[in-house]
């Protein structure tokens, strides 16, 4: 489950990019968002500090070397431990096959598998989604409208939205793709 969630928040930041009208690298590197430091953030730590259990969480893993990792391996199970214990997905993998639009973005992103030519293709499709905005308040509704389609047709859901939101504006203040983010993310937790 774990891994699952890791896939689909690595979606979800490709759709973010690919908003913004970035592509994702061939070695599947998100532009700008990097999810090794994004998600600590999001789970609060002592610098930025999330009250509660999700800073519990942070200070658990930061006293078992949770976000350490002695190989590159390592280090991306503890981060699809991160991501599981921030974001739950319902019935990812079960996605229905839409055609187009938000919920073909949707679709693509709960099939996600984490590869460099998924999440290329989530951010292109997203780019071509962008591009039919006509402003930027727009596009934020779009990605709001996305985090919705996911938490009613995935199942998924964000433990402490709010928390794990505010907890991005701190690191990556008005930041383009950071705004576009949020509200994908935003749209999740309503």
């Amino acid at each position: 489950m774990a891994s699952s969630a890791l896939n689909v928040l690595s979606g979800i930041a490709a759709a973010a990019a690919g908003f913004h009208g970035e592509k994702v690298a061939k070695n599947g590197a998100i532009p700008g968002l990097d999810l090794a430091k994004l998600l600590p953030a999001m789970l609060g730590d002592k610098v930025g500090g999330a009250a509660g259990l999700l800073g519990s969480i942070a200070s658990v893993a930061s006293k078992t070397g949770l976000l350490g990792g002695d190989s590159k391996l390592g280090g991306l199970g503890n981060l699809a431990n991160l991501a599981g214990s921030l974001l739950s997905t319902g019935s990812a993998g079960t996605e229905t096959k839409a055609s187009g639009g938000i919920g073909g973005l949707a679709s693509a992103i709960l099939g996600n598998t984490g590869s460099a030519s998924a999440l290329g293709s989530i951010a292109s499709m997203a780019t071509k989604l962008g591009k039919t905005c006509s402003s930027k308040n727009d596009l934020l509704g779009m990605a709001a409208e996305l985090g919705k389609t996911l938490s009613s047709s995935g199942g998924v859901s964000l433990s402490g939205g709010s928390v794990a939101i505010k907890a991005l504006d701190s690191l990556m203040g008005s930041d383009a793709k950071g705004t576009i983010l949020k509200s994908i993310l935003g749209g999740l937790s309503k």
